[in-house]
Parts: C-alpha cells; sequence; structure tokens
C-alpha cells in the first residue's frame, strides 16, 4: 500500500451470511485544503475547492 492508498476490511451484517472482504481506499483529489500539510504527499485539488469560500458549505 501506500500513503494514498488503504486496504479496509468489511464484514456482511446479515449473521447469516457471514461474508468478509478487504477492499481498497484510495485517497484521489483535495476538496478542502488541509490546515496541516504533508509535504510528502501532493495531491490534485478538485476544481469543486475553487467554486466557494472554505467554510460555506456551499459550491
Amino acid at each position: 500500500m501506500s500513503t494514498l492508498m488503504k486496504e479496509i476490511t468489511y464484514r456482511c451484517q446479515n449473521v447469516d451470511c457471514g461474508h468478509t472482504f478487504v477492499a481498497t481506499l484510495e485517497i484521489s483529489r483535495t476538496v478542502s485544503l488541509s490546515a496541516m500539510p504533508n509535504p510528502e504527499v501532493s495531491l490534485p485539488i478538485s476544481p469543486r475547492a475553487y467554486l466557494a469560500p472554505q467554510g460555506t458549505g456551499t459550491a
């Protein structure tokens, strides 16, 4: 895995099923800039991030 990709384990909520599986979760872009950015991580910024001022909740 990498800094931007992690494994996550899922389990079916139906106890009669019992299916458990692993999926990957990958961060693909920034929507709201971090107040504490990691200098080792470079993410593209979503065009949506430029549509509304941060903290307004509208875009």
